[in-house]
């Protein structure tokens, strides 16, 4: 039937109804309130609004996706005439699909109450407060008629203020990463937050600092941990002191890295920012690498070309007692931040709930103190190398290896500037340094035992170095299709689609997320079964840009790697995850989510 005789159609069995039903006035059907995500709109910048349209029973109004032309869908508009802003499109929350008489498949409807979104841009002009009107036009049905369509009108006052100006953030349950507001379910958040509340609940204070300790300790096992194991050998081998010394200067290097630790837990946690998020700061990168090299040269003992003499002094102290040692280990508390896993979420969840810098401070110490446990003995039998017989040049050898050790280090802190050169750069630097310890490199002359020990180092050195060198093979096989969304808008649209969301929180700097891309992701059963869903990639390696802060806001995310699983838009909150899973485990988790 053509689809101008179905509106026809529509409008006379209308008209018959409220003939013998009388006239419903629209507003008793529909009411709509108007919101917005801050308390003023900054001009030159974008903000969040929302529609908040109840709908009373026992009346359904028709979604404006997966229908046909017999049905009248809602819509939404605001009045942009002479207006100094624009706006995005409507957003629409996932529909009820029902039985209807007259049509072949079950209509999309919404009932009740649902949240309309859209983005407002401001105008960089823009002085005065924002005014305009706009209108909600709909047809409302229920079992036994439908009304005729009708238009239902609202008004908003937004202030607007000078560009670079903070608005604070208000009707929060209202944007948050769900699309159907109306049956959103509880937070993800909220269900870390019991596992710390209860330990606090069932065996107090001073036990939960005993298991906070342990999830420490157990933050080992993962792999954003594997920079330090290098480091930590190369910075106290070969140290000549007394072992009570030594131990002293493991401890304050624990402490050090304790310190900071702690300190960017409780920023993450009361500030709302990522977790390990200075990693991302291009002088946060340079610098550690400077202080890698700095430590470098020194073990080379070639301070005296052309070294600022800032970075020598650090560095001579660094090598030189407690206080260095410390120091060390304040920069390298960074390095460490970015191991998450559910038990850190839930800690910074719970610390941001509690609001008490005290009580986070001592939590993320103890925390990251059960994290440097191992580097403490590491630490302690790196330096026993100091009491190995040093007859001839060799321990002069030991030193340059670890030298090198060190400047590979400071290479793969600086490989997310280099971009697709990272991998490159520390590839010929490592075929470099096996070729120099095989051909140029003379401290195991008259040392049999150490100069194969070298050798292998060398071989292993150029085998990896070639390995990395190496370009990548192409995929033969499937792999999982992702979808990038650089904005909210293209975001909630992706989220309004009816297949369930697979979202995966990711950065450069993060190494089970690259465990992930490299291990999980490519695995051919998990390819298979990413097919049902929408697959999503978030790119957090920067997080200064403005979808970038709004996206950690809206869906609480505190640490990467995250992964969400949404389905008929509502998050399923039992289903979030972060640090590496293997494919067994995330099979499991992605049926799940089915």
């Amino acid at each position: 039937m053509p689809p101008f005789f179905r509106h026809s159609l529509v409008l006379i069995f209308a008209l018959l109804a409220l003939s013998l039903s009388g006239q419903q006035i629209p507003n008793d059907i529909l009411d709509v309130e108007f919101f917005s995500s801050r308390e003023a709109a900054v001009a030159g910048e974008t903000i969040e609004i929302a529609l908040v349209v109840n709908i009373q029973r026992p009346w359904h109004v028709y979604a404006p996706v997966g229908n046909d032309d017999f049905t009248i869908p809602i819509s939404a508009s605001i009045s942009q005439e002479d207006q100094p802003f624009s706006l995005g499109d409507w957003l629409f929350p996932t529909a009820q699909r029902i039985a209807v008489a007259g049509v072949e498949e079950p209509a999309a409807v919404y009932g009740d109450r649902i949240v309309l979104r859209n983005t407002l841009t401001v105008n960089k002009n823009a002085e005065d407060s924002l005014v305009a009107k706009g209108e909600v036009y709909f047809q409302a049905c229920d079992d036994a008629q439908c009304l005729i369509p009708a238009t239902v009108t609202f008004n908003f006052n937004l202030p607007v203020v000078a560009s670079g100006t903070n608005s604070q953030a208000i009707n929060s349950e209202l944007f948050v990463g769900t699309t159907n507001l109306a049956q959103s379910s509880s937070s993800p958040v909220d269900e870390e937050d019991d596992d710390i509340s209860g330990l606090v609940d069932q065996y107090g204070l001073l036990l939960t600092y005993f298991f906070i300790f342990m999830g420490g300790l157990a933050l080992n096992l993962t792999p954003c941990v594997y920079p330090l194991i290098p480091i930590t050998i190369s910075f106290f081998g070969g140290k000549e002191t007394s072992k009570g010394r030594t131990f002293w200067m493991a401890l304050a290097y624990v402490l050090g890295i304790a310190v900071t630790y702690s300190i960017l837990g409780v920023a993450a946690a009361l500030g709302g920012g990522l977790f390990g998020a200075l990693l991302t700061n291009p002088f946060v990168l340079i610098g550690i690498a400077a202080i890698l090299v700095g430590l470098s040269l020194s073990m080379f003992g070639v301070y005296e070309i052309r070294v600022p003499t800032g970075l020598m002094t650090a560095a001579s102290q660094s090598k030189a007692g407690i206080f260095g040692s410390f120091f060390m280990g304040l920069t390298l508390g960074i390095v460490a931040a970015p191991c998450v896993g559910p038990f850190v979420i839930g800690l910074l969840t719970y610390v941001a709930a509690q609001q008490s810098v005290v009580l986070g401070f001592t939590m993320f110490f103890t925390l990251a103190m059960g994290l440097g446990l191992p580097y403490l003995f590491l630490a302690m039998y790196s330096s026993k190398l100091s009491s190995l017989p040093r007859s001839g040049n060799w321990m002069n050898g030991v030193r340059i290896i670890f030298g090198l050790i060190l400047i590979a280090m400071a290479i793969y802190f600086l490989m997310p500037l280099l971009g697709e050169f990272g991998s490159l750069v520390m590839a010929l630097f490592l075929v470099g340094s096996g070729i120099y310890l095989i051909m140029f490199d003379s401290s195991a002359e008259g040392n049999k035992g150490f100069n194969k020990v070298k050798q292998v180092i060398s071989i292993l050195l150029i085998m990896i170095g070639t390995w990395m060198g190496m370009p990548e093979p192409e995929n033969v096989g499937e792999s999982i299709v992702w979808e990038r969304p650089t904005s909210l808008v293209e975001l909630y649209k992706l989220l309004a689609m009816d297949d369930p969301l697979m979202i995966d929180v990711y950065a450069d700097w993060c190494i089970p997320c690259k465990e992930m891309d490299k291990f999980t992701f490519v695995d051919p059963e998990v390819v298979k079964l990413s097919k049902k869903f929408t697959a999503v990639k978030i790119d957090m390696t920067k997080q200064n840009g403005e979808f970038e802060k709004q996206f950690l806001e809206r869906f609480s995310i505190m640490g990467v790697p995250t992964y969400l699983f949404i389905n008929a838009g509502e998050e399923n909150g039992s289903l979030r995850s972060t640090g590496f899973e293997n494919a067994k485990d995330f099979l499991i988790r992605m049926k799940s989510a089915l």
